[in-house]
Parts: structure tokens; C-alpha cells; sequence
């Protein structure tokens, strides 16, 4: 399976570790799943050895705005995206930014390191 999760309930996180190629059609059980479940606060996505992203720009907008449905469960929570290649950097720069304009209810930040993202994962 291209996506793993573990969940660290010290921090009230869940982190899922992509490898291989992540499309829409294996992003969005997973993200539905997530959400029709207890969500954690806080949400990393570790990229870091994801060799590609498939999604076109409509299945980009169409997991940013699956927000209706979960709104509220995680009122206070961070998403955090690890990205160290440039393309997938910049896919997940995209999804941060159309995110901001969707009104995402939770901020979303993108990373180069798994480091930096934990850093601002436990900033209050």
C-alpha cells in the first residue's frame, strides 16, 4: 500500500508516509477515512520518498474542498507536508495555496524537512 499511518497520541498526530506514486484515487479513501473516524489535532504528510504526484487540478480542488464534510472536527489542528524533491515541493506548494483561498478550516503548511514540520506541528 502506497500510504501507511501511524498515530502519535502524545502529540495528537497522525502521519502518513506516501511511497511510491499518489494519485487521487488512493488519496481520497485514505482522506475519508481519516475524517469519518476520530481525527487526530495534527496531520503530516511525509513525502519524502514519494516518487510522483497524479492529480489533475480538479481532484486537487476536490479533496481541498471536502472540507464541508468534516468541518469542525479538527477546529485547532495543522496539516504539514514534507516535500524534498522540487515537483512535489511545488505540487504541495499548490495545495497549501488553494487551500488558503478554499478557506481551509485549519492551516496547512509545506516543508523541505520532517524537522521543520514537527517544529511548527508542536507550536501552540
Amino acid at each position: 500500500m502506497p500510504i501507511t499511518s501511524h498515530i502519535d497520541k502524545a502529540k495528537d498526530l497522525t502521519i502518513f508516509k506516501v511511497t511510491g506514486v499518489l494519485s487521487f484515487d488512493i488519496a481520497l479513501p485514505v482522506v475519508k477515512a481519516f475524517y469519518d473516524g476520530d481525527p487526530t489535532m495534527h496531520v503530516l504528510w511525509d513525502l519524502t520518498d514519494t516518487t510522483d504526484v497524479q492529480f489533475t487540478s480538479e481532484e486537487v480542488l476536490s479533496i481541498v474542498r471536502f472540507k464541508p464534510r468534516y468541518e469542525g472536527k479538527r477546529d485547532l489542528g495543522k496539516t504539514a507536508f514534507v516535500a524534498q524533491k522540487d515537483v512535489l515541493f511545488g505540487l504541495s506548494r499548490m495545495f497549501e495555496i488553494q487551500s488558503g483561498i478554499e478557506e481551509a478550516p485549519y492551516p496547512i503548511m509545506v516543508f523541505r524537512s520532517l524537522y521543520e514540520a514537527h517544529q511548527w506541528l508542536d507550536e501552540s
